[in-house]
């Protein structure tokens, strides 16, 4: 009963947004190989359609349909009684919702992800390729709750999450293109392994629905984000390779109050200086550059570490939390005083929990840790470029 409505409360709650809906295609199961799944319409009923768009077969509510690779095509299957086989194969959900599940048995346990809208399905390598054609909105809830549900119980934590979602994908949105989908849905694009089904990551992702972040070109912003920025969050240069307006490095007092503010390393003193001089060549012969090797200071976030090594090279070759650490002696130990989680880039997560906790609203939080940007729906950006041009 709780199942059913909640649903039907997802139904009334997106029919004003229907008739300006945007449609993603999400590669999904993108890092897996699997040549065998089973399809349920889960809600709704789907109809089967070959490359040619004819329908194969109507799917009731609750009926299921075998998928195998064979020969290089899909072969379907219903209840042991073959459906034909097809090099490009559709599931269509019918009616105001679809939802559909897809049950996989990997490695002795089996696997189930729930999915709104449409499925396509065709046979690539021996494996399924699967893409879900999926409304805008559906995909950002599924996003959200695939990256962030249990970080926070507010509303407006969501809504920020939600907004950055919906701009990434905007932004990204044919990353993909030469492959025949938009986005793929792990750590590459977004992870995204289900739809949502949380209450409030639905209020957050409908009272935000069709909003973005864009610069002052009006073009929707790369939207990064990590964890923890430790304090500070860096330029973008600092973590990749260019300079981009609206990710500057800002103070973040919010996030040193976050689980992920600090954190240390300990190893021996040779093994640090090994490291440096393998990897970098420094000079750790020179008692000066020794010196300075064993006694860094990072008051403040900096782009490189004695002797001009990229300190962001050092937190990937040692797999350091974070690149922002300072580094001292402690006997025969060097001690990594570190702060922070990820690469520091953009949005805090942790800092915009304790934001919202402190009763900042969506548009400033967004505005904190993105310099000169506005929020603007999709509608009125696709407006203005038309006026642009």
């Amino acid at each position: 009963m709780k199942k059913l409505i909640f649903v039907l409360s997802m139904v009334l709650m997106w029919l004003p947004f229907r008739a300006e809906a945007t449609t993603v295609s999400v590669r999904i199961f993108a890092d897996a190989k699997h040549a065998k799944m089973q399809f349920t319409a889960e809600l709704g009923s789907y109809r089967i359609q070959g490359a040619d768009g004819r329908t194969v077969r109507e799917l009731a509510e609750g009926e299921s349909v075998e998928m195998m690779v064979k020969g290089g095509k899909v072969s379907l299957s219903l209840d042991g009684r073959s459906l034909g086989s097809f090099s490009d194969v559709r599931f269509e959900g019918a009616g105001l919702k679809a939802i559909y599940g897809l049950r996989v048995e990997s490695q002795g346990k089996t696997l189930v992800r729930y999915y709104d809208d449409h499925l396509e399905a065709k046979a690539k390598e021996g494996s399924l390729f699967l893409i879900n054609h999926v409304d805008l909105e559906n995909y950002v809830g599924g996003v959200v709750q695939s990256e962030v549900r249990g970080v926070s119980d507010k509303v407006d934590f969501f809504k920020v999450q939600a907004i950055i979602s919906r701009t990434y994908a905007m932004s990204n949105r044919h990353r993909h293109q030469s492959e025949g989908y938009d986005l793929c849905d792990g750590v590459h694009c977004q992870v995204y392994h289900s739809r949502n089904n949380t209450p409030v990551i639905l209020t957050a992702t409908v009272q935000s629905a069709g909003l973005i972040i864009v610069d002052g070109s009006g073009k929707p912003i790369t939207a990064a984000f990590h964890s923890n920025s430790g304090g500070q969050t860096a330029n973008s240069e600092d973590a990749w390779n260019a300079p981009v307006s609206y990710l500057r490095s800002v103070e973040d007092e919010f996030s040193l109050e976050g689980k992920n503010a600090y954190w240390e390393k300990r190893m021996p003193r040779s093994e640090w200086l090994d490291f440096l001089s393998r990897e970098y060549d420094y000079p750790v012969r020179n008692a000066k550059m020794k010196d300075s090797a064993l006694t860094f200071s990072q008051p403040v976030r900096k782009a490189y570490f004695a002797g001009g090594i990229p300190l962001k090279d050092i937190r990937s070759d040692m797999k350091l939390r974070s690149s922002f650490f300072s580094v001292r002696t402690e006997g025969a130990e060097v001690v990594l005083e570190g702060r922070g989680y990820g690469h520091g880039v953009g949005l805090s997560q942790e800092g915009v929990v304790k934001m919202i906790d402190k009763g900042y609203s969506v548009e400033e939080v967004i505005k904190h840790y993105y310099t000169g940007v506005n929020i603007t729906s999709l509608q009125d950006n696709a407006a203005s470029g038309k006026r642009r041009r």
